[in-house]
């Protein structure tokens, strides 16, 4: 958060930045990410770190910040000037820069000083709105980001009146999710409620213009299920369901569910039975450890076990393939400061991206707007 009119800058700890990007939707790691308000570059930094971006280039209005950046990152493109004043984006000159701006990642300016609103053109319309607002629109103009943008905002863009004509123009093209509430206390030397949020490539969007979610055009129904017994905290039983661990998964992969010693009279969430696959919550999965299993009992899954649960047996095959297919991809998804670990929703929406659908996301909003 800077501007012209408040000459601090409040860059966003990356502490904070980590832990709103762990929590982010994405179908893949951005190959580049940009920053159009880079500031001390901690965002692209972030990035790098959590969703193994790449390649980062940043924009700021402040020469001696990009020149600090220039040193320490020689690797990156870095540019100097006012986001709002600039006509096109700079030159992407990256290996494969062909394929554009995967992601915008931004803390633009809070501040609008005396003024009540600025204008920015999107979508072919002049939009009054505050000065974030403005700089996140004129930035997705510009790089026009195949998976949309995750920025720091005020509380006031996600309600205000100012920036209502702006969400609605934003909502035809994106949907907004708010990925982590910040403290007030969160920017040294300022007090401001904002938020993390996502301007994720919504459904319909996805469906309709992006070629590359067309590869799957057969959509297989699922069910995924997150596992809620905890291993600690369950009496071993000589009756009752199978209980799946995370260490089980390679014996069941082999030898089926009869391997399963363990059992449990406890019911909690996580119960599965017919045709799965069965994947660790946290931990790195193994490609050998992935195979269409059935039970005909219901089986317990723990709390560090993910089930996705099929109708048929020819849906689990063909979607172990997928699965299969895009392992890199997977491996992408499970990330984290300490040990790795893959959330609900970032799996959901990674198997959305190949064609596999969850059936109870699909009854709601692919992600809850805000405003």
């Amino acid at each position: 958060m800077d501007s012209k009119t408040d000459t601090d800058k409040y860059y966003t700890p990356p502490s904070v930045a980590i832990q709103a990007f762990e929590r982010a939707r994405l179908a893949d790691s951005p190959y580049i990410c940009a920053d159009t308000a880079c500031g001390s570059g901690s965002l692209l930094t972030a990035a790098e770190s959590v969703l193994k971006t790449k390649y980062c280039l940043g924009i700021d209005s402040d020469s001696h910040a990009i020149r600090q950046l220039r040193r320490a990152r020689p690797d990156w493109r870095l540019y100097v000037g006012d986001l709002l004043q600039r006509h096109r984006a700079p030159v992407i000159d990256f290996p494969e820069s062909n394929r554009g701006v995967d992601l915008l990642v931004l803390n633009p300016p809070f501040s609008l000083g005396s003024k009540k609103y600025v204008s920015v053109k999107y979508l072919g319309q002049v939009v009054k709105c505050s000065v974030a607002m403005a700089h996140i629109l004129h930035s997705l103009e510009l790089f026009k980001p195949n998976q949309g943008a995750i920025a720091v905002v005020p509380e006031s863009l996600l309600y205000s009146d100012t920036d209502q004509h702006a969400r609605d123009l934003l909502d035809q093209r994106f949907s907004l999710t708010e990925l982590l509430q910040l403290s007030i206390y969160t920017f040294k030397g300022a007090r401001v409620n904002s938020s993390f949020v996502q301007f994720g490539i919504s459904r319909n969007r996805r469906n309709l213009e992006n070629e590359s979610a067309s590869a799957y055009l057969d959509a297989i129904p699922a069910n995924v299920v997150r596992g809620g017994l905890q291993m600690h905290a369950f009496e071993r039983m000589v009756c009752g369901a199978r209980v799946i661990h995370s260490t089980s998964l390679r014996d069941i992969a082999a030898k089926g569910f009869s391997s399963v010693g363990e059992k449990t009279s406890v019911i909690t969430k996580g119960r599965i039975s017919g045709w799965m696959l069965l994947l660790p919550r946290v931990g790195t999965p193994k490609v050998e450890n992935l195979r269409a299993v059935y039970s005909k009992e219901e089986v317990q899954l723990s709390d560090c076990v993910i089930g996705i649960k099929f109708p048929s047996k020819i849906a689990a095959i063909n979607s172990q393939k997928r699965l299969m297919e895009n392992w890199e991809s997977l491996l992408g998804l499970y990330r984290g400061t300490g040990a790795r670990y893959i959330t609900i929703d970032r799996l959901i929406g990674w198997l959305f991206g190949i064609g596999i659908h969850d059936e109870s996301a699909m009854k709601e909003s692919w992600c809850p707007t805000l405003g």
